[in-house]
């Protein structure tokens, strides 16, 4: 019997109830165990117009809430996040939820709507697999939203797991998605966690996982077959190379106002969970002056040709098609 004195333990075990074994297996043994479908799962137009009907008619009126999603942890998105956060109009981290991983719930939102139809079958001809997480998840925006008032909340996450069905899970949302160079991206990955971690992903899944959040992403651009005007794909080093220009965009999109936004103090926005930060992982995220040299672009460069090598055979024609050179 578990001990009751181990919480965590307990709530990993029973969240695995809902995974896919076969992933896990393959996660464990260092195989590719991801496919686009994971990132953009298939949904028809009619299920697409559902589920926004439901979060919508769950949320009520109020703000559009904001949303940003980054590809990969390590991708800049608290960044991005203290950014959009400097705006006085914004409401961050309602209940102090500094993540909402809600996106990445589908299969554990599938495997309830499940358990709930074998109790009475016939609850299927009127019920779709995904209903339940559109309603829980405009219901939970709408009790966030009662402790900002009328600013609207600021939440983000670190994963595009399901991205294509951000935009109907989260009706009426401005999602704001943060995109970076999958070398970068490994090579903080790799001097932020420990090599000695459980489960850590090998090189090549970071790089196949990279792959397909990036495809899927892509598919949001201008043009794209999932191109939707409540998303927005911003790119982590124009942000840095042009913040001014790159953050009037994200003000505009997600309907706060420029001219109430500091420039200034975003120009010298405090850094938060460098890969180069060598202390203990809460000091890590706590805001520190960024040196003056600070500069967290290429430095994948400094790879092995062997595995610069690997990353490009992996996921080459996807870096490219997202705008970087090999």
């Amino acid at each position: 019997m578990l001990s009751k004195t181990d919480p965590r333990l307990r709530r990993t075990l029973r969240s695995a109830r809902a995974a896919d074994y076969s992933k896990l297996v393959r996660r464990f043994l260092g195989l590719p165990y991801l496919t686009v479908e994971d990132f953009l799962p298939p949904i028809s137009g009619d299920q697409a117009a559902r589920l926004s009907r439901l979060s919508l008619n769950a949320r009520g009126p109020g703000p559009a809430p904001i949303l940003v999603l980054g590809i990969m942890p390590r991708c800049g998105s608290n960044f991005l996040r203290d950014l959009i956060a400097l705006h006085p109009d914004t409401y961050p981290d309602p209940w102090n939820l500094y993540e909402f991983p809600l996106l990445g719930t589908v299969d554990a939102a599938r495997a309830w709507a499940d358990d709930f139809i074998v109790r009475f079958p016939r609850n299927e001809e009127q019920f779709g697999e995904l209903d339940m997480l559109a309603m829980l998840g405009g219901a939970w925006l709408r009790e966030l939203q009662r402790e900002a008032g009328d600013k609207p909340i600021l939440l983000k996450s670190p994963h595009v797991h399901a991205l294509g069905l951000a935009p109907y899970l989260f009706a009426g949302a401005r999602i704001v998605i943060c995109l970076r160079d999958g070398r970068d991206v490994i090579d903080s990955t790799i001097n932020t966690f420990s090599r000695y971690s459980p489960g850590r992903k090998t090189f090549g899944q970071l790089s196949r996982e990279w792959r397909c959040g990036a495809e899927a992403i892509a598919s949001f651009l201008p043009g794209g077959e999932n191109e939707h005007p409540d998303v927005l794909v911003v790119r982590y080093e124009d942000v840095l190379d042009d913040t001014d220009a790159r953050m009037r965009e994200v003000l505009q999109h997600s309907g706060l106002d420029p001219e109430r936004y500091d420039f200034a103090a975003a120009a010298s926005l405090p850094g938060r969970g460098s890969s180069r930060n060598k202390s203990t992982d809460e000091e890590r995220w706590k805001p520190q002056e960024r040196a003056v040299n600070f500069k967290p672009i290429r430095r994948w460069e400094k790879w092995s040709s062997s595995r610069k090598e690997q990353f490009l055979r992996i996921a080459g024609a996807s870096l490219q098609a997202a705008g970087y050179d090999r």
